[in-house]
């Protein structure tokens, strides 16, 4: 069963070599410094960095380019007019590799080593999890050899986002499912999971599942990714009380990233108000999601101390479903309608605890029947239910052109000589000045299409 309380640090465990200048007895080293962290103490600081970055700064990039949150102050203004530096993605690129996938690489290798084959299998988890969404923001990025710095090598070379899609993330996911069904594991997880708590069914399904969203998502590149797609839905995840995402804490240290950017960061952005006029006068949802005046300081769903930071859900799993159904060859219009209400439901249940509303059903019914692209309706849905999960909506508005965002004012500049919604993010600043062989550009061009997007 998943954690329902969980009591987190935000302090990243770092494994990290000391030079002091004061002497302990006959050598130079410091007794109070650990020559060695144990998995335990590595996963839940691994889980909490990978959490932090994926629900604070890439909900901030995706809801910002996709009209659900807007800027009105420094880079979350700049952002949303579409001016982003390659300065601004300093710190997301440091904190999934340096905070999150450094240390969860170590869980892997400790797990390989001290033949712990579960927690290696929730590492790779993690892993395909970060690297999933770093391709999906900047398209090529390092994986093979990006860390090897205990090996004195600092300048990783990129991997190909077709390479990532189609080799890497299915084999991490598929040797991952292997090492969690393993029958003997001489450690695994349990309280220091802060995910689900050690149940390794849990962490099956979500493998099953990511390599669910990561084959669906080739659709543009290979249509039969969608009939691919449907054959994997069986072994996703099947409920909300299954969803892959992480709870945070009550106290000051313990704090959702989305409420601590609401706390230290007060007066940057609002709710977009075209996200607030997508909500029909119907829907339940929208006031767990859009404050009062648009405030993004609001007790929310997703925005109070304790939220959850999702990761993966049944929602997801659900809507991928039914575009899959209705984008395979042969469309399927009424399975596609089934697996949408069964999303819908999913959300309205997730979100305010009830059924979705006999009037909203029905809304959704006769847009359904009236629509000339069905595909339409059902991103419309998906980009509400999915709000706040990662990437996805910016990922939708890429792969389909829906929801019709409109574009907003001012959002021609250097890196965006078009002024239409950037399709990529830059590369960070420090990656060009401390890897310049390696990046793949130094000029950023933000309508750039990487691989799956062409």
């Amino acid at each position: 069963m998943k954690n329902t309380i969980i009591k987190i640090s935000l302090l990243v465990v770092t494994l990290t070599v000391s030079v002091s200048s004061c002497e302990f007895g006959d050598t130079n080293v410091n007794p109070a410094l650990p020559t060695d962290v144990s998995m335990t103490a590595l996963l839940p600081s691994g889980q909490t960095a990978i959490s932090w970055a994926i629900g604070g700064e890439i909900v901030r990039f995706s809801g910002l380019l996709t009209r659900q949150f807007e800027g009105i102050n420094a880079q979350q203004l700049d952002n949303w007019r579409y001016l982003i530096r390659e300065a601004d993605t300093n710190g997301l690129w440091q904190r999934m590799y340096f905070n999150s996938l450094n240390t969860i690489n170590i869980v892997i290798a400790k797990g390989a080593e001290q033949n712990s084959p579960h927690y290696q299998g929730v590492g790779e988890v993690l892993m395909a999890t970060g690297i999933g969404s770093l391709t999906d923001a900047f398209g090529s990025v390092p994986y093979s050899t990006a860390f090897m710095g205990d090996e004195g090598s600092f300048t990783p070379s990129y991997d190909q986002q077709q390479e990532l899609y189609t080799n890497t993330i299915p084999q991490l996911l598929d040797d991952a499912i292997t090492k969690l069904n393993a029958e003997e594991s001489l450690s695994s997880p349990g309280a220091d999971d802060l995910i689900f708590g050690g149940d390794l069914d849990l962490w099956i399904k979500a493998a099953n599942s990511l390599k669910l969203r990561y084959t669906f998502q080739q659709g543009k590149q290979d249509p039969a990714a969608y009939e691919a797609a449907l054959a994997l839905i069986p072994s996703a995840i099947s409920s909300n009380t299954e969803d892959y995402e992480m709870l945070f804490g009550s106290s000051a240290n313990e704090p959702n990233p989305q409420y601590q950017f609401t706390q230290s960061r007060s007066g940057n952005m609002l709710m977009d108000s075209y996200f607030a006029e997508s909500f029909s006068e119907n829907d339940t949802r929208k006031p767990f999601l859009v404050g009062e005046d648009n405030e993004f300081e609001f007790s929310g769903f997703y925005t109070s101390i304790n939220s959850p930071v999702v990761l993966m859900s049944y929602v997801e799993v659900k809507f991928i479903e039914a575009e899959s159904h209705l984008q395979k060859t042969t469309p399927d219009e009424a399975a596609a309608k089934a697996a949408l209400d069964e999303a819908v439901s999913a959300s309205f249940l997730k979100i305010t605890g009830s059924p979705v509303p006999a009037a909203y059903q029905a809304e959704l019914d006769a847009a359904w029947a009236a629509a000339d692209d069905k595909l339409e309706v059902l991103i419309s849905e998906k980009y509400i239910a999915t709000y706040s999960q990662s990437l996805i909506p910016w990922n939708d508005y890429r792969r389909t052109g829906y929801p019709d965002l409109e574009v907003v004012p001012n959002g021609v500049n250097a890196f965006n000589s078009n002024g239409q919604i950037p399709r990529r993010l830059p590369y960070p600043q420090e990656e060009r000045l401390l890897n310049p062989s390696n990046i793949p550009t130094t000029t950023p061009n933000l309508q750039d299409r990487f691989w799956w997007d062409q």
